[in-house]
């Protein structure tokens, strides 16, 4: 997956310093600014228990970090913060940890909100990902892709575009935590359509400040695009952007709001 579009531009001033600052949030990492280049726990990395989860989540930047102006927050499915807030920064590596409150983590779904001031440009960058763990209690069915593919969507919409492409969507089961994405674009008479090159999603939750949480589909068929994560990390409204893009056409850009209870 590789944006190099930059969604919006703002000036703002870093408290303390006093000086403009360009501010930007990319899709993916735009090149020329502090943007992730690893990290610990991976984006949507399913960790099998507790005792497998890391004592801290680290991200390393490619450029150097300015921990003063930077942040990590772990948020909890409840949008409670289960990080010990103490933002350290290692030079050598350009990277910032925050550690975890072990009285605080208990399986579920997480989410990262990172922002970062570079010190080699000055310019600040965001986002957001998830991470969950797994419940191994033996009286806890763990929900996986393969068990709900014969479960009805919880949420689907048809939409027709202005260029006659209907885009089919369906969440499944339709709740906080994993769900499985699938996307049908086809021609009003039926037939796939089969110039596509890329589809990408992207959630974001504006009243609890997450995202973009940003994801490439897979293709599974001529027009059929799925993809499996726990991206509605919290109860809310939540914003789910489509783009489809194709070769030789004008990309397709949707929005479809979904409240998750």
């Amino acid at each position: 997956m590789n944006f190099s579009v930059i969604l919006f531009v703002t000036v703002v001033s870093i408290v303390g310093i006093g000086i403009p600052i360009l501010t930007s949030v990319s899709l993916l990492p735009v090149f020329g600014h502090a943007s992730p280049v690893t990290y610990l726990p991976a984006p949507n990395e399913i960790i099998d228990s507790l005792t497998s989860l890391p004592d801290q989540v680290t991200i390393a930047f490619t450029e150097n970090p300015e921990p003063r102006a930077s942040n990590i927050k772990i948020m909890n499915s409840m949008n409670e913060r289960i990080d010990n807030n103490d933002l350290r920064a290692s030079d050598s590596a350009k990277s910032l940890s925050v550690t975890l409150d072990p009285s605080k983590v208990i399986p579920g779904v997480y989410t990262v909100n990172w922002i970062v001031l570079s010190k080699d440009d000055g310019h600040i960058t965001k986002g957001s990902y998830v991470f969950s763990v797994k419940d191994n209690s033996s009286k806890t069915q763990q929900p996986s892709e393969q068990n709900m593919s014969n479960i009805s969507p919880g949420y689907s919409t048809n939409i027709t575009t202005a260029d006659n492409v209907v885009l089919n969507f369906d969440i499944t089961p339709f709740k906080v935590g994993l769900n499985v994405f699938d996307l049908r674009v086809y021609h009003v008479n039926g037939t796939a359509i089969e110039n596509i090159k890329n589809v990408f999603l992207e959630f974001n939750n504006h009243d609890k400040n997450l995202g973009p949480l940003v994801d490439t589909m897979k293709k599974v068929g001529a027009g059929n695009y799925s993809s499996t994560g726990n991206y509605l990390s919290q109860e809310g409204k939540w914003e789910i952007k489509l783009t489809v893009q194709r070769i030789g056409e004008y990309d397709i850009n949707q929005r479809i709001d979904v409240d998750v209870k």
